[in-house]
């Protein structure tokens, strides 16, 4: 008798693409579930969560700015404590923050554990200027 593991973690896909077998919507499961969390999180403004006014990255504030070497370091604390304060499933988290002068964007890699998962992970987000 072959035994399947149960997902530590699940969450809706937010793309509400329909899985093809039973048309529900598909769901993220484990590590992918918890980057499409921390994705949310880096992307949610004070305010936008219900009840949890307090739920926010704050980076909006800071894209506005001329940036340098210290609104990069700001910005990666601000992510970093975000994560800690707001995303109970990982343990260890590093965030690194790097400027793409010739594109106009902010290249974001965080390196983070997520609970019982051994291996390390890694989700890249690049933060283009739109106009």
């Amino acid at each position: 008798m072959i035994s399947r593991a149960q997902p530590r973690y699940a969450d809706l896909d937010l793309d509400f693409s329909p899985n093809p077998i039973t048309k529900d919507i598909s769901m993220k499961q484990d590590v992918e579930a918890v980057k499409r969390a921390v994705r949310n999180l880096i992307f949610t403004n004070k305010y936008e969560k219900l009840f949890q006014p307090e739920v926010e990255a704050g980076i909006d504030r800071l894209l506005f700015e001329n940036f340098g070497s210290v609104r990069l370091v700001t910005l990666r604390n601000r992510l970093e404590q975000a994560i800690v304060n707001f995303e109970p499933r990982i343990t260890e988290v590093e965030v690194f923050v790097q400027e793409i002068p010739d594109k106009h964007s902010i290249l974001i890699e965080i390196v983070f554990r997520v609970r019982n998962i051994p291996q390390l992970e890694s989700l890249q987000i690049e933060l283009n200027r739109v106009r």
